[in-house]
């Protein structure tokens, strides 16, 4: 069997040279593969769900349980992969619904995730940079170009760089896509509106397009077996009110009381990931 973690390592190896690569699709799918035979021979456990309509699960190794698993977007076939895959390198743009994408996209994070779980103690890094790598591939796929992590920024005195997100720069004359990637959010997530105001301040509004992609934000009591979600929906409101204005905010496990936020005032579009694929296009024109 293979092992994901050797498998993570080549991607991880591999991953800047060209993050848009077939390449790294290939490598991105060789850690899925090997974390779900990893995780068909641990056991499953049904977890306390305190979230309205989402059933979630745990796998189970001796002692470790897993993080949760949201039982309807977790896909065991491998095959579903190779499909989209397939779909992909047809098309920019595949024939799939968002709903499938979305699905599809969840278990290949999820899979590599649990196997970490699993296997280390308290590792948070590992998955969060694996999920950057298979977000930022999958954009940098469909936009056709690779990202930057650094920006020229205009000062009078020295030259000087900004730090960003993965930011995609589509050519002249049109709007530039500010990706950050996050495992969850809660209390953190003003950074991400911090730093779209600083995109703005420096290089104008409407410059660069806010489009986080986010996992999902449950929290799992490990000892009483429960799952909730912490989420944050009035002050979403109001960072985008007064701080910026994000274009889309993406998840692969959409909570409930952030898909209502595209309901109200002020505007913000909250969608599951699949959709990001047949919008790319018009985002930024």
């Amino acid at each position: 069997m293979a092992d994901p973690l050797k498998a993570y390592q080549e991607l991880q190896k591999n991953f800047l040279a060209d993050v848009k690569s077939e390449r790294n699709q290939v490598l991105l799918g060789n850690v899925y593969e090997a974390s779900i035979a990893y995780l068909a021979k641990a056991q499953t456990k049904p977890l306390r769900s305190l979230v309205p309509g989402k059933a979630y699960f745990a796998f189970t190794s001796g002692r470790k349980l897993s993080r949760a698993v949201n039982q309807r977007l977790f896909v065991r076939e491998t095959d579903e992969w190779k499909a989209f895959r397939k779909a992909v390198t047809a098309k920019r743009v595949p024939d799939m619904d968002a709903d499938r994408i979305t699905r599809i996209i969840y278990t290949v994070a999820a899979s590599f995730f649990c196997f970490v779980d699993l296997t280390k103690e308290g590792d948070q890094k590992t998955p969060g940079t694996f999920f950057e790598y298979l977000i930022g591939h999958l954009f940098a796929w469909r936009l056709g170009v690779n990202p930057k992590t650094r920006l020229p920024v205009l000062n009078l005195d020295m030259e000087a760089t900004l730090p960003t997100d993965f930011v995609f720069d589509l050519g002249p004359d049109r709007a530039k896509f500010h990706l950050p990637v996050k495992v969850s959010t809660r209390e953190r997530v003003i950074q991400v509106w911090a730093h779209q105001r600083v995109l703005n301040g420096v290089y104008g509004t409407g410059r660069f397009l806010g489009t986080p992609v986010i996992l999902t934000e449950t929290k799992t009591d490990k000892k009483k077996g429960e799952v909730i979600e912490i989420c944050l929906p009035d002050q979403w409101r109001i960072y985008q009110m007064h701080i910026a204005q994000l274009k889309r905010i993406y998840y692969l496990d959409l909570p409930a009381s952030y898909a209502r936020l595209n309901e109200v005032f002020p505007p913000l579009s909250v969608k599951p990931f699949g959709h990001f694929f047949a919008e790319a296009d018009t985002l930024p024109t």
